[in-house]
């Protein structure tokens, strides 16, 4: 993108902001994960307790996952990239409502053969201390988000018809 997308504007609002208020529409406490050089521009607005540096030598959203785990490490976490600012809260709310019913998965999450959405998911403590274990022996080889969920008992829920609730904004061309 060129820049911070969690600092580009939608409706008067940070993407992160506006990301934020979805999940508080599902009375979800919300963190945001942000890298160490982000931690003045994004205390402008959220409080320094909701921002969770990186704190793992893992590239991409695998590194903030991995931290929140590290900070929560007893906590299931939901995860939704700042990004994904069509996503309708609808979605969510299915997750949280097959983790509910399903209890014995590591991840929940959208997804059918050949494409999977693991930003927008579940993940259980239980699952995320797999992905710790996987990562401390020596296994981050190419170790993704994507790839990560491979190696959990995952629910798939299926995906929606409006596959646009999972657009993630990746240019400058695509918020035009």
């Amino acid at each position: 993108m060129g820049t911070d997308k969690g600092m580009l504007m939608k409706e008067g609002y940070t993407w992160a902001e506006y990301m934020e208020a979805k999940l508080t529409l599902l009375n979800l406490k919300t963190y945001i994960s942000i890298n160490s050089s982000q931690f003045i521009e994004y205390g402008r607005f959220f409080s320094p307790k909701a921002l969770i540096p990186d704190q793992v030598d893992v590239r991409g959203p695998l590194c903030g996952l991995l931290s929140a785990h590290l900070r929560f490490p007893k906590k299931d976490i939901i995860v939704v990239p700042c990004d994904m600012v069509d996503l309708d809260t609808s979605l969510l709310q299915r997750l949280l409502n097959i983790r509910r019913q399903i209890v014995h998965a590591d991840a929940y999450l959208y997804g059918q053969t050949g494409f999977t959405e693991p930003l927008c998911a579940i993940y259980t403590a239980s699952g995320l201390r797999k992905l710790c274990v996987a990562y401390d022996g020596g296994n981050s080889t190419d170790f993704s988000v994507r790839r990560a969920t491979e190696s959990l008992n995952t629910v798939y829920l299926p995906l929606p018809e409006n596959t646009l609730d999972f657009r993630n904004y990746n240019t400058p061309d695509c918020i035009l």
